[in-house]
């Protein structure tokens, strides 16, 4: 059963973080008559949208009409952004489909565009906009790791805490520095590619199984790690989701998945899907 999925709205980003998957595809966006037509079709099988898989969303052109659209379908959204633009999107919250902003401060380390002064200022400032207005769920990412010299993310860190009075003791556990609004660490990870040696070819993993992501060109694949497409299993500008979710490629991916077998080559590459391991 599908619980949430991923639609891709740009797969271009103002920023080339080191953590991330380079990105080789041509630059492409959704329009919001596309956007519309891949939602309704989503909406059968879950109310729960998030709107990147690579890309900066909040760089999209037509981004308000897109949250609109959402408002709309009474979808629920979730949003990654690495914080840039947040000063011309402050008000977000007004949507009532925006149910979680999560914010990647690890990535100030690869901007150059404003002041890390600046930055932090509209992330704060959103922040606190968004917890006196109960929405959305904010989420302030580091990485749990930091042994790397990181001054830029340190920084940021440092900054929360002298205005929140949070001390962190712990970086298994999240922080609430306001209302809705919390400080997060996570493990970095590995961006599964072709290239990469195999792992295993047993195992679990939620992609395909509860999970879906649509590309900026319309392939339907298995998880938000896939950005390059690697298993795809139909465009759905030309064939239908419930056609696609249908195909024999995608129920024999699920099947494998829920006997602990592996099945596609990318999957037995990835490192991230040992999580789900039982």
């Amino acid at each position: 059963m599908i619980k949430r999925a991923y639609i891709e709205i740009i797969n271009t980003c103002n920023l080339n973080c080191g953590f991330c998957m380079k990105n080789h595809r041509h630059p492409s966006s959704l329009d919001t008559s596309t956007f519309r037509y891949i939602l309704e079709q989503v909406k059968d099988y879950t109310d729960y949208i998030y709107l990147h898989v690579q890309g900066e969303p909040l760089m999209h052109p037509q981004f308000e009409e897109i949250m609109n659209i959402c408002d709309a379908e009474n979808v629920h959204v979730h949003i990654v952004t690495n914080g840039t633009y947040l000063k011309d999107h402050l008000d977000m919250g007004k949507h009532p489909s925006l149910r979680k902003v999560s914010i990647s401060l690890q990535s100030v380390e690869y901007q150059n565009q404003i002041s890390i002064s600046d930055y932090m200022n509209s992330v704060i400032a959103f922040c606190e906009k968004s917890s006196s207005m109960k929405r959305p769920y904010t989420e302030l990412r580091f990485w749990r790791n930091d042994e790397r010299n990181m001054p830029h993310t340190k920084f940021c860190l440092q900054a929360l805490k002298n205005r929140y009075d949070f001390v962190e003791t712990d970086r298994l556990k999240n922080y609430m520095i306001l209302p809705n609004v919390y400080v997060d660490f996570d493990n970095e990870f590995e961006w599964p590619t072709m290239n990469n040696p195999a792992i295993t070819d047993k195992g679990r993993c939620l992609g395909a199984v509860e999970q879906i992501a649509i590309l900026s060109n319309g392939n339907v694949v298995p998880c938000c790690l896939d950005c390059e497409g690697s298993v795809c299993f139909g465009n759905i500008r030309i064939t239908s989701l419930r056609e696609i979710l249908n195909s024999g490629r995608y129920l024999k991916m699920v099947h494998a998945f829920q006997n602990n077998q592996i099945r596609e080559p990318l999957c037995q590459k990835c490192s991230f899907r040992k999580r789900f391991d039982k």
